[in-house]
């Protein structure tokens, strides 16, 4: 145990400022250092020493308590790559490890600087989010994964014994009005229309990829996961029992994901044509999950841009005015748009907990905030109801 210090109170110009001793990491170990700094500039309030005393008396009562912890000394930015990622890196998936990496690199790490865990304030997060959207101007949502972020470090800092107190992120703002953060663009949902587009488009593993990321509400790394072995034929499900985000193979997001979804005739006809050369659903020529960014970048984009192409073509040579795209016309805009497409349909054709209960989430809250979109009724159906509109839309039945 430490012995009970009251530490020195001296003034330099007009500044009152304090000098005692504290615990601190060196290269991996505990020291003990003597440590000064600024408690306040003198004015009517603080004239003398017994004035300064308190703020004095406040620095020291942790360590006085034995509540001070030598990492608190540590700069946010030290705690983060020391402390925080070993921590995140054996408890978390590591697609949220590098969401935290990227994140703190790119946006916090620059305007941290050397500040200290147990000075850090309420009002340098308010200033450093500032800072953030004044340099990077980013929108409302990136704003709150960067406060967020942020806030996590210092929670774990608390449930470590580190630090005492208030996470000093969590009344943390950012600029906002007509000169502050604005919100994120909105997202896309695929309407039936769409989907039936680009599946008479579509070729191969593409054509598979979208068709089970849209009737079954698929994530994009379940969909990687995909094995033969969890698709029961006979009872027309798959059941979703991991994720793959780049080589690393984890549980899917939560354990309301680990589940069967219903698999629509038009998805199994499509499943029923494609050979078994590999364990995986969407795998690759040499049997390796699927690459989706890739299939995205040089079979589906190129496949719907060729259709558009030639749409436009043919619209020219009926005509010498100048062409305005069909709207309808498919267009690529990522694969999360074919689950919020699903979810969409499924809560216009029934009820949002329809969509809830085939996204696998575990708060409906979630799947109407994020997923269920504003469209015209008269275009969406829901899963059978969908598989009925395919049938009609190409008489002998399915898309070829």
């Amino acid at each position: 145990m430490s012995r009970h210090q009251t530490g020195h109170i001296f003034r330099i110009r007009d500044s009152w400022y304090g000098r005692w001793y504290r615990d601190e990491i060196e290269n991996g170990v505990t020291v003990r250092r003597q440590h000064c700094e600024k408690l306040c500039e003198r004015s009517d309030q603080y004239r003398s020493r017994n004035d300064v005393e308190p703020l004095l008396a406040d620095k020291l009562k942790p360590i006085n308590e034995n509540r001070a912890s030598a990492e608190s000394t540590l700069s946010v930015v030290k705690y983060f790559e020391d402390f925080f990622l070993p921590f995140a890196e054996s408890q978390l998936k590591p697609s949220t490890v590098h969401g935290y990496r990227g994140l703190f690199r790119m946006y916090l790490k620059p305007h941290l600087g050397k500040v200290a865990m147990r000075d850090f304030t309420c009002r340098q997060a308010c200033e450093l989010l500032a800072k953030i959207f004044e340099t990077h101007k980013l929108s409302t949502k990136s704003l709150r994964h960067c406060k967020t972020l942020l806030q996590t470090v210092f929670s774990h800092a608390k449930r470590m014994d580190v630090l005492s107190g208030e996470n000093p992120v969590r009344d943390a703002t950012w600029p906002k009005g007509d000169k502050g953060a604005k919100a994120a663009n909105k997202t896309h949902a695929y309407t039936t229309g769409e989907v039936m587009a680009m599946l008479d488009v579509l070729t191969g593993t593409a054509k598979t990829a979208v068709a089970m990321m849209y009737f079954c509400g698929l994530r994009p790394g379940e969909a990687r996961a995909a094995k033969w072995t969890d698709y029961e034929e006979a009872k027309r499900i798959i059941r979703v029992q991991r994720s793959i985000w780049r080589k690393h193979t984890t549980l899917p997001k939560t354990e309301e994901s680990v589940a069967p979804v219903h698999v629509p005739g038009v998805l199994a006809d499509l499943l029923a044509e494609l050979p078994h050369s590999s364990e995986y659903i969407l795998a690759t020529p040499t049997g390796r999950p699927i690459d989706l960014h890739n299939l995205a970048a040089r079979a589906i984009v190129p496949q719907l841009t060729r259709c558009v192409c030639g749409v436009m073509e043919s619209e020219h040579q009926k005509s010498n005015h100048e062409f305005n795209r069909d709207t309808s016309l498919p267009v690529w805009r990522g694969f999360y748009s074919a689950r919020r497409g699903i979810a969409t349909a499924l809560a216009d054709v029934d009820n949002a907990l329809a969509a809830k209960s085939h996204l696998r989430h575990s708060n409906v809250s979630t799947t109407t905030a994020h997923y269920v979109k504003s469209v015209d009724a008269a275009a969406v159906r829901a899963v059978d109801k969908i598989n009925e509109l395919f049938d009609n839309a190409n008489g002998s039945g399915r898309p070829n």
